[in-house]
């Protein structure tokens, strides 16, 4: 559905000052039906790649295609694409249900009214319609984005930080219309420095840095097992083995990480001292410890 290859966007400042690499290199591809994260720090390009899938910036250099077409303003097929952008900006003086309506408009389609009462609803702005959006908190502004996305039934819709400043209740709405929506078909590119958010919501990440993306695979492949030590929780006994690695304890039980090759050591040491063991698994990998490894590593991880 997305395919940019060797991407390159440079700003240019005053002629004194070289230009700014805002992409330098930049291959990414996005399947039909993925829930896209596209992570990394400050300044990586992420934004930037999104305008150019938008056709909003032109590269200086690189080829991208996104529903096998070259993005530019016009193109046919924006009539399938929504984009709410982390600051939506609209016409403070309309109300929520004129403003779904009006830009909902630009798509050069006519929207029954009832369809607009549907997405108001759908989002949780039920009862707002008549609402001014310049009374709106940020939250209702972000759900109108969506209702505006939601309208025009696209295909593809992007997101740039979408949960910002949002309060945890309006983040959970949020992530269960993502997922609604991604169960029938469609597909959801996602800007986003809020990895937890990242780690339920996403089928597949890039990690971007210095405008290259230095990895991209499926969620759960980055989410491997750390094969070289085991989380385990025993009795909260007063002394613990060297290769016990001490993460939390409470008033009954200790919990920490030891070593494959050292688990042997400690079973025995539990039938000789007398403790018990309740939980003994392989450490998974979070999604942040995977974002820095990579970017330490520069993607040989």
């Amino acid at each position: 559905m997305i395919e940019a290859k060797d991407l390159k966007v440079f700003f240019r400042r005053s002629i004194f000052q070289q230009p700014i690499r805002a992409l330098n290199g930049f291959n990414l591809r996005v399947e039909k039906g993925d829930i896209f994260g596209l992570l990394g720090p400050n300044g990586a390009g992420k934004s930037t790649a999104m305008y150019c899938f938008l056709g909003l910036i032109k590269p200086d250099q690189g080829e991208i295609k996104v529903f096998g077409e070259t993005p530019k303003p016009g193109a046919s097929f924006l009539e399938k694409v929504a984009y709410v952008p982390e600051e939506p900006h609209y016409h403070l003086f309309l109300t929520v249900r004129e403003a779904v309506k009006y830009y909902s408009s630009l798509y050069c389609r006519d929207i029954p009214d009832s369809c607009i009462g549907e997405v108001i609803e759908r989002v949780g702005l039920e009862g707002y319609g008549d609402l001014r959006l310049e009374k709106c908190s940020k939250g209702m502004k972000q759900k109108v984005g969506i209702a505006i996305a939601l309208v025009n039934e696209p295909e593809l819709i992007f997101l740039d930080e979408p949960t910002r400043g949002l309060d945890p209740l309006i983040v959970k709405e949020f992530r269960d219309i993502l997922l609604d929506l991604n169960g029938k078909g469609v597909t959801v590119v996602l800007n986003s420095h809020i990895l937890s958010e990242v780690e339920m919501l996403c089928n597949r990440v890039a990690i971007i840095d210095r405008g290259k993306v230095v990895v991209q695979d499926e969620l759960k492949k980055l989410l491997r097992f750390d094969l070289e030590n085991y989380l385990v929780e025993i009795d909260a006994v007063k002394s613990l083995p060297s290769y016990f690695v001490e993460k939390e304890r409470t008033a009954h039980t200790v919990r920490g990480m030891v070593p494959v090759d050292k688990l042997p050591d400690l079973f025995r040491l539990s039938r000789k001292e007398k403790f018990r063991i309740y939980n003994c698994s392989l450490k998974g990998v979070s999604l942040e410890e995977a974002f820095f490894r990579v970017l330490h590593k520069g993607g040989n991880n």
